[in-house]
């Protein structure tokens, strides 16, 4: 065979194509091949966090629901972004409640005026509020 070794510096090259690396090509590559894997496992790691949190939230605003005696309903009304947003809205939420009216909390199944210009139910706490429950 005849094999001429051609030395360029870093790659040594045979006249067959064939391509060898020195030391510090194999170092640089498996490097750069470590730090992408690690990156990727940083930010698979960070995501899993972030999902871990947003469900401890989640359990958190159950619970505190539930100690202000808040009705369950009130969970998708909340906002659950940071800890900090989820005790704000929990505290609208109390207050809200608790000056509330407790006639005021529901929506009677009251029917409104007819096409026919009938007269509006007049049991209906909303319309008492403003006034407007004598009228005909």
């Amino acid at each position: 065979m005849n094999e001429n070794i051609v030395n360029d510096g870093e790659n040594t090259s045979t006249e067959e194509g064939t391509k060898t690396f020195s030391q510090d090509d194999v170092n640089r590559i498996v490097s750069e091949r470590l730090s992408k894997e690690k990156s990727k496992l940083e930010a698979a790691t960070a995501q899993r966090e972030q999902e871990l949190a947003q469900r401890e939230l989640m359990l958190t605003a159950k619970e505190r629901i539930s100690e202000l005696g808040l009705p369950p309903e009130v969970y998708e009304a909340i906002n659950i972004a940071d800890a900090e947003a989820l005790e704000k809205s929990l505290t609208i939420l109390k207050e809200t409640f608790n000056n509330a009216k407790p006639d005021t909390l529901k929506i009677s199944g009251a029917k409104p005026a007819s096409s026919t210009g009938g007269a509006p139910n007049t049991s209906v706490p909303l319309l008492d509020a403003f006034g407007l429950g004598g009228r005909a």
